[in-house]
């Protein structure tokens, strides 16, 4: 392997978010075993499981009707377990179609299947930054057919080469049981006077996201104008909440040990984690404002031997009804804006995508940070080593 391949696994691997419901598989296929022992299991089952909740499909169109199979690779674990219930299997009996179930996205297997015209995937979920590095490699990607989609999966989740699939949002959360007033957004957690006690943040590292968007909305910039992110304000507003940060998380377990066992009382955290442990009985509550929207998406590797069936299937996973139904399951967003119908608010009230959640977080941009991870690294690293 020359000096260039590498490079370039190790940029597309760096890329890759992974939603938090699989964080151990990935772990334990780029982290390895230290990293696997940290990350734990994401949700204990029964805490967010709503199958009673799932909507069922109404009128299938023809064009998603088919023979033959379709080769889905997503993360495995829990995520995968709900993705079967909500759309592989009513894809199969509705559509006719099999799907054909594979573990792990790996970017550089999929830019090798297509360099060597050895295609094995029709769909698989990676993040939209992989999307944008395998783009500037390549052409190692099929454009999706919209005419297949419903209106409803707007252009906040539509790409050429990539349709946004599963939301999910990295935002604050705190112990309802350690202060009399309670905190409402990122100056709150800044203001380590009025809510005192340690705090918890991500590395820039292991793919991690580093908040230099919530440090700037605790500086006072408006949620809609973080982008373009002022890296230096925000590493060295960063700087200010650094002396009270007991531990620079790297893996969501992390953030949660510390919370539930009180060392951190404010932390971020993924949306999800904190439903489960509230859902236990566990003092703890998110803040939706600032937080968050990340999104993985279904691709079409170039050269797919199953290419309309895939199509069909990115369709149907999209529908509203679909989205809905993996909504039901876990406490992840739809990208069908029409899905919400589709959801009672008991539900609708703990998703991200939700439109009175939506509203008050800001969503990721793949492009910026595509454009500008390594520069973000760099600085970061320089802060926590000063």
């Amino acid at each position: 392997m020359t000096d260039q391949e590498r490079e370039l696994i190790r940029r597309l691997r760096s890329t890759v978010q992974v939603p938090p419901t699989a964080r151990r598989d990935f772990l334990k296929m780029f982290g390895g075993a230290a990293a696997l022992a940290m990350a734990g299991p994401a949700f204990p089952r029964p805490a967010f499981a709503q199958e009673s909740a799932m909507p069922a499909f109404d009128t299938i169109p023809d064009a998603w009707k088919g023979e033959g199979e379709v080769v889905v690779v997503t993360w495995g674990g829990i995520g995968t377990d709900m993705q079967r219930k909500a759309w592989f299997e009513p894809f199969e009996e509705l559509c006719g179609i099999k799907v054909v179930e594979a573990i792990g996205p790996d970017p550089a297997k999929l830019k090798a299947m297509v360099d060597t015209g050895t295609v094995e995937w029709d769909v698989t979920q990676i993040g939209r930054g992989t999307m944008i590095e395998l783009m500037r490699q390549g052409d190692y990607l099929e454009a999706i057919d919209y005419d297949l989609v419903e209106d409803g999966v707007t252009d906040d989740y539509r790409s050429e080469y990539g349709l946004d699939i599963v939301a999910f949002a990295q935002m604050l959360a705190y112990r309802t049981d350690v202060w009399d007033a309670t905190p409402t957004g990122w100056a709150d957690f800044f203001d380590t006077a009025k809510f005192p006690g340690g705090r918890s943040l991500p590395i820039a590292t292991k793919g991690n996201i580093p908040e230099l968007v919530g440090a700037l909305i605790a500086d006072g910039v408006p949620m809609d104008q973080t982008y373009p992110i002022d890296i230096d304000r925000a590493i060295a507003k960063l700087y200010e909440i650094k002396p009270d940060v007991v531990k620079w998380w790297e893996a969501g377990a992390q953030h949660m040990q510390l919370l539930l066992d009180n060392e951190a009382p404010f932390v971020t955290a993924w949306n999800g984690r904190i439903k489960a442990a509230r859902d236990e009985g566990h003092p703890v509550e998110l803040i939706w404002d600032g937080g968050m929207v990340l999104n993985n998406a279904w691709l079409i590797p170039k050269g797919a031997p199953n290419l309309g069936n895939a199509q069909k299937f990115v369709a149907f996973s999209s529908s509203a009804i679909a989205q809905a139904r993996y909504s039901a399951l876990l406490p992840y967003g739809f990208t069908n804006v029409d899905s919400a119908k589709y959801l009672p608010e008991e539900i609708l009230k703990d998703l991200p995508t939700a439109p009175q959640n939506y509203a008050r977080m800001v969503p990721y941009q793949y492009q910026w940070w595509a454009d500008n991870r390594p520069e973000v690294i760099e600085k970061f690293n320089e802060m926590m080593l000063s």
